[in-house]
C-alpha cells in the first residue's frame, strides 16, 4: 500500500510539474503576443500621423527649389539665431564673399533660360501624381499591418485559452491532491493507534514480569540477610580471638621497646662521653685562639695609642682656641642668666603684692623653677596655676579667716588674696629630694606579679583558641584569596632567608612591594579580603616584621623603619572594622605583643629610672609613625570589640571561642572575662604612666609639629576607646550615676595619673602665647586644625571616663590647679566654636561641662567664676538652633540642667539669657517619655547617641525635684 501511494504521490508530482511548466510557457507566450500587438498598434498611429503631416506639408513653401517641413524650418531657425544674435550687420557685410564683375548679367541669362521654366500647372500635376502614388503604396501597407494584427490578436485569443485551461487542469490536480492527502493522513493515524495498542500491551506485559522479578528478589534478599547474621556472628567471634591475639602481640612489642630504650640509653650515655670530650678539645683549640687574637689586639692597641697620642696633640691646639670661643659665649650665657634672674625678681614682687592674684587671665602652667609652699596648709605649690587654684580654694580662704581678722569683721576675698600671697606663700630655698616610698617599690613588684600572671592566663587559652578557630573558619569568598596567600608565602620566605644584619637594598625593595600589594588590596575594607589575609598567616607575617625592631639607640637596625610602619599599616587595615580579625588578635594573645611593643617605644623617651627629668629633655622620635601607628592600631582593636556589645547568640559565631567547662562560664562571660584581663595588664605594664609623661612634656603649640599633634590624637583615642571598651565590659546597670565596680582598675590609674595629663597638654597647646597682662591677654587668635582635633579627642576621652567613674571624673577635674585649668581651656574653645564653626568640639564641651556640674556644688561654682561671660554665659548664649531644634535642645538643656539644680546664683545668671520655664517643659517631656516601656537607655548605644539621652546625663530620680526647683519662683 505504501509503495503504491509513493508512485501515486510522485506521477502526481511529475503532472504538477508539467503543468506548471505549461502555464509559465502560456504566460510568457500571451506577454509577447501582447507587446507585439501594441507595437503593431503604434505603427498604425504613426504611419496616420505622417500622413496627417504629410498632407499639412505638401503645401509648405518650398526654398531654392528644395521643399522643407515646418520643423525642418523651426530647427534652421534656432540655429541661425545665436548665430545673428551674437554678429553685426557689418561682419554680415563683410564676409559675403564678393561678386566678380558680370556675375548678375550670367545669373540673370542662366535662370531665364527655357529648361528652367516650367509653368504653375505643370508643377501641380506633377506634384499631384506623386501624392497619389504615395496615397497607394500607404494604403497597401496599411491593409498589410490590419491583417497581421487580426492574426496576432486571435493567436492571443487562442494562448488565453490554452492558459485558462491549464489553471483548471492545476486545480483539479490540486484537489487530487488534497484528497490523497486526506487518505494517506488517515492512514497513518489507523498505523499509529494500532502501535499504540502494541505498545500498550508490551507494557503491560513488562508490568508483570517487574512484578515477578521484585517478588523474587524480595526473596533473594531475605536469604541474604539470613546469611549476612550468620557471618556477622562468625566475624564476631572471630574478632575477639584477634583480639586477645593483638593484646598479647602488645605485651611482646612493649617488652621488646623496654629492651630497645635500654640500648638507646647505652648508646646515649656513650654518645654523651664522646661529646665531652670533643667539648674539652674544642675548648682548648678555642683558649689557643683567644690567646692569639688577645696577642693581636696588644699589638693593635699599641698601634691604636700611637695613633691617639699624634691625633691627642693636633688636636689640643684646636681644643685651645675652641676654649676660648666657649669661654666668650659662657661669659655671656652668665650675663643673660643675671638679667633672667633680675626679671624673675620683678615678678616675684609683683606676685608679692597681689597685682596678678586674679584667675580672670590664664596663668601659667608651666612649672617653677623653685617651688612654693604654702605655709598654713602644708601645700607644695609647682606652677601660676596650682598657685591661683589653692588661693581660690574654699578650704585655704577658710583656713585664712580663721587665723587672720581685722577689728572682729571677717575679711573680704581680695584681702584673703592679698594676705596669702604676702604672708603664707613662700619659696622653697633647698628643695629636699623626695625619698623613695617603699610603698612605690612594693607596688611595682606587685604590678610585675600581676602582669606575669595575666600572661600566663592569657596565654593559657590560646591554643583551644586556635583549635577551635581552625574547625570553625568558613571558607572565604574573596576574590584576592590567592594572591594574599601568595603575597603571604613570599613576605614568610624573605624573613626565612634574611640573616642578622642590615637588609640589602634588592631584599628592602622586594619586602616594600610585597607589604604595598597586599596594602592596596586591604585598602577596600572587604571583610572578606581581611580575612583571607588573616587566614593565610599574615597577621603572624606581619607580626615576626614587628619582632624585628631594634631600639632606636641601636643604629644597625634590622628592617628599615619605613617598612616596619608599612607593616603596623598593614596591621591596621587588616583589622578595621573587621570583628572576626579584632577577636583572633584579642583571644590569640597578639595583642600582647602590640602592647609590650609600644611599651618598649614609649620606655625610650620615658624610663623608670629618670621619671624626674625626661620632661625637659624629652625624645622627639616617640612622636614618629611606629608609635602613632600602634596607637592607632590599639584603637582601631578596641573600638571593633567595643562594638560587639551587648553579646547576642548570633555574635557568638563571631568570637569563635566555647564556654568554659572547669568554671561554668558561657562563651560570653568568657569573652568579656579576655577583655578585663587584657585591660588589666595595659594598666599593669604601665601604659597609662607612660602616656602621662609623654602628654606633661608638651609645653607648646602644636600647630607647627603635625607629628606630635598626630601622636597626642592617636593617644587620646585609644584613652577614649580604652574607657567605652570598659564601659562595655564592666557595666551592668546601665546607669553612670550609681556606682560600678571596676575590677580592671582602669578607673583607679586615670584618677591617679590626673587625666593622664590631658589637660595639662591642653591648656599649654591652647595657651602658649598668652600674656600676663590682661589687655594682651584678652585678644584671643584662632587654632590651626590639629590642635582642634586633639582637643576633640580629649574631650571625648574625658567624657568617656566621666561615664565610666562619674565621682572619679568630678573629684579629679574639680581639684585645686586642674579645676582652674579646666575652667580656662572650656572657656577658650567655647569662644572658638562661637567664632569659626565646629560642631564637633562643642557639643563634646556641652556634654563635659554637665558631667563636670551635674550634682557636684563645687563644680557648679566654677562654670559661674571668672571674667565675664563665664561658661554658663557662654553656654546660654549660643545660637538660637541650640534651643530651638530639637536634637541640640536634647543635648544642651541636660547640661544647663546639670550646672544649676540645686545652685541659686546659677539659676539667677541663667534667668537673666533665658526662661526657666523651658528646661521644666523639656523634664516634663522626658519624664512623660520615660513612662514608655521602650524608653530604656543603655550605655551600650553609640557615645553619640548617649549624649542625647536625658537618662545619661542627668539621674532619673532627680527629674521631679529639678522640674519643682526650675518653676519656683524666687
Amino acid at each position: 500500500m505504501a509503495e503504491v501511494l509513493a508512485k501515486k504521490e510522485e506521477l502526481a508530482d511529475r503532472l504538477e510539474k508539467a503543468n506548471e511548466e505549461a502555464i509559465a510557457s502560456a504566460i510568457a507566450e500571451e506577454e509577447q503576443l501582447t507587446r507585439e500587438i501594441e507595437a503593431e498598434e503604434n505603427d498604425i498611429e504613426i504611419d496616420n500621423e505622417s500622413e496627417f503631416s504629410a498632407s499639412i506639408g505638401s503645401g509648405s513653401m518650398s526654398f531654392s527649389g528644395m521643399s522643407m517641413d515646418w520643423n525642418e524650418v523651426l530647427a534652421d531657425y534656432e540655429a541661425r539665431e545665436s548665430w545673428r544674435q551674437n554678429t553685426s550687420w557689418g561682419d554680415i557685410v563683410e564676409e559675403e564673399p564678393s561678386r566678380p564683375p558680370g556675375h548678375g548679367i550670367h545669373m540673370h541669362e542662366k535662370l531665364s533660360s527655357p529648361s528652367r521654366k516650367r509653368t504653375i500647372a505643370e508643377s501641380k500635376k506633377k506634384h499631384e501624381e506623386k501624392q497619389r502614388k504615395a496615397q497607394q503604396l500607404r494604403e497597401k501597407l496599411r491593409e498589410e499591418k490590419a491583417l497581421k494584427l487580426q492574426k496576432l490578436l486571435e493567436r492571443e485569443k487562442d494562448v488565453r485559452k490554452w492558459k485558462e485551461e491549464l489553471l483548471e487542469q492545476r486545480r483539479k490536480m490540486m484537489d487530487e491532491k488534497l484528497l490523497h492527502a486526506e487518505f494517506k493522513r488517515e492512514v497513518q493515524l489507523q498505523a499509529i493507534v494500532k502501535k499504540a495498542q502494541e505498545e500498550e500491551a508490551k507494557v503491560n506485559e513488562i508490568a508483570f514480569i517487574n512484578t515477578l522479578e521484585a517478588q523474587n528478589k524480595r526473596h533473594d534478599v531475605l536469604a541474604k540477610l539470613k546469611e549476612y547474621e550468620q557471618r556477622l556472628n562468625e566475624l564476631q567471634e572471630e574478632r575477639q580471638r584477634r583480639q586477645e591475639e593483638k593484646q598479647a602481640r602488645d605485651e611482646a612489642v612493649q617488652e621488646r621497646k623496654r629492651m630497645l630504650e635500654a640500648e638507646r640509653q647505652a648508646r646515649v650515655e656513650e654518645l654523651l662521653m664522646k661529646r665531652k670530650e670533643q667539648e674539652a678539645r674544642i675548648e682548648m683549640q678555642r683558649q689557643e685562639k683567644e690567646r692569639a687574637r688577645e696577642d693581636a689586639a696588644r699589638e693593635r692597641a699599641r698601634d691604636r695609642e700611637e695613633r691617639l697620642a699624634a691625633l691627642t696633640a693636633a688636636q689640643q691646639e684646636a681644643m685651645e682656641e675652641l676654649q676660648k670661643k666657649i669661654q666668650l659665649k659662657h661669659d655671656e650665657g652668665v650675663r643673660r642668666h643675671l638679667e633672667q634672674i633680675e626679671q624673675r625678681k620683678e615678678k616675684a614682687a609683683e606676685l608679692s603684692s597681689g597685682r596678678h592674684a586674679s584667675t580672670d587671665y590664664a596663668p601659667k602652667l608651666t612649672p617653677y623653677e623653685r617651688k612654693k609652699h604654702c605655709t598654713l596648709c602644708g601645700v607644695m605649690i609647682s606652677s601660676e596655676v596650682y598657685l591661683f587654684s589653692h588661693i581660690k580654694g574654699k578650704k585655704h580662704q577658710l583656713t585664712v579667716r580663721e587665723n587672720s581678722s581685722i577689728q572682729g569683721r571677717e575679711l573680704s576675698d581680695e584681702e584673703v588674696e592679698h594676705l596669702s600671697l604676702k604672708k603664707y606663700i613662700v619659696d622653697l630655698l633647698v628643695e629636699t629630694p623626695v625619698p623613695v616610698e617603699p610603698v612605690k617599690d612594693e607596688e611595682k613588684q606587685k604590678n610585675k606579679k600581676k602582669v606575669k600572671k595575666l600572661k600566663t592566663r592569657i596565654n593559657s587559652k590560646v591554643k583551644e583558641y586556635e583549635g577551635v578557630l581552625e574547625a570553625k573558619t568558613p571558607v572565604s569568598d574573596s576574590p584576592y584569596k590567592a594572591k594574599l596567600q601568595r603575597l603571604t608565602k613570599d613576605l614568610q620566605k624573605q624573613l626565612q632567608t634574611q640573616d642578622n644584619g642590615a637588609w640589602a637594598t634588592n631584599k628592602v625593595s622586594a619586602l616594600d612591594r610585597a607589604l604595598g600589594e597586599i596594602s592596596r588590596i586591604l585598602e577596600k575594607q572587604n571583610a572578606s579580603d581581611q580575612i583571607s589575609f588573616r587566614a593565610a598567616g599574615g597577621l603572624s607575617v606581619v607580626e615576626q616584621i614587628l619582632q624585628m625592631v631594634t631600639p632606636i639607640s641601636n643604629s644597625s637596625t634590622r628592617v628599615p623603619f619605613k617598612s616596619v610602619c608599612n607593616a603596623v599599616n598593614i596591621y591596621i587595615l587588616t583589622c578595621s572594622t573587621c570583628p572576626e580579625n579584632c577577636t583572633y588578635v584579642l583571644m590569640s594573645s597578639k595583642i600582647t605583643f602590640l602592647l609590650e611593643l609600644l611599651i618598649q617605644q614609649l620606655l625610650l623617651v620615658v624610663p623608670d629610672d629618670e621619671k624626674s627629668t625626661f620632661v625637659r629633655s624629652l625624645n622627639k622620635q616617640v612622636f614618629d609613625g611606629l608609635t602613632t601607628g600602634l596607637l592607632q592600631l590599639l584603637s582601631k582593636i578596641f573600638a571593633c570589640l567595643t562594638t560587639l556589645y551587648p553579646l547576642e547568640s548570633g555574635q557568638t559565631d563571631i568570637i569563635k571561642i566555647k564556654a568554659d567547662a572547669k568554671t561554668k562560664l558561657s562563651a560570653a562571660d568568657a569573652f568579656s572575662g579576655r577583655i578585663q584581663d587584657i585591660i588589666s595588664y595595659t594598666i599593669n605594664i604601665g601604659l597609662i604612666d607612660k602616656l602621662s609623661g609623654c602628654f606633661i612634656s608638651v609645653q607648646g603649640p602644636l600647630d607647627e609639629s603635625p607629628k606630635v599633634a598626630a601622636f597626642l590624637q592617636a593617644a587620646t583615642t585609644l584613652l577614649h576607646e580604652l574607657c567605652r571598651l570598659c564601659i562595655s565590659v564592666t557595666s551592668s546597670s546601665g546607669d553612670i550615676f550609681e556606682s560600678n565596680q571596676d575590677p580592671t582598675g582602669l578607673s583607679t590609674a586615670l584618677r591617679s595619673s590626673d587625666l593622664v595629663g590631658v589637660l595639662h597638654m591642653l591648656y599649654c597647646a591652647l595657651f602658649h602665647n598668652f600674656s600676663t597682662e590682661p589687655t594682651v591677654s584678652s585678644s584671643k587668635e584662632t587654632y590651626e586644625q590639629n590642635t582642634i582635633q586633639v582637643a576633640i579627642q580629649s574631650l571625648r576621652f574625658l567624657n568617656s571616663f566621666a561615664t565610666l567613674h562619674l565621682q572619679s571624673f568630678q573629684s579629679v577635674v574639680g581639684a585645686e590647679g586642674l579645676s582652674l585649668a579646666f575652667r580656662h581651656v572650656i572657656s577658650t574653645l567655647i569662644w572658638f566654636c562661637t567664632q569659626y564653626t565646629c560642631e564637633d568640639l562643642l557639643h563634646e564641651i556641652i556634654v563635659c561641662v554637665g558631667y563636670f556640674t551635674v550634682n557636684h556644688a563645687d563644680n557648679q561654682v566654677i562654670v559661674q567664676s571668672g571674667r565675664h561671660p563665664t561658661v554658663l554665659q557662654k553656654l546660654c548664649q549660643l545660637p538660637f538652633q541650640y534651643f530651638s531644634d530639637s536634637r541640640l535642645v536634647r543635648l544642651l538643656f541636660p547640661t544647663l540642667i546639670s550646672a544649676c539644680y540645686n545652685n541659686p546664683q546659677n539659676k539667677l545668671i541663667l534667668e537673666q539669657e533665658l526662661s526657666c520655664q523651658l528646661l521644666a517643659t523639656f523634664i516634663q517631656d522626658c519624664l512623660q517619655g520615660s513612662s514608655h516601656p521602650d524608653s530604656k537607655t543603655s550605655l551600650h548605644k553609640d557615645y553619640r547617641q548617649q549624649y542625647l539621652e536625658f537618662s545619661c546625663r542627668f539621674p532619673r530620680h532627680c527629674w521631679e525635684p529639678s522640674q519643682q526647683f526650675f518653676l519656683k519662683k524666687d
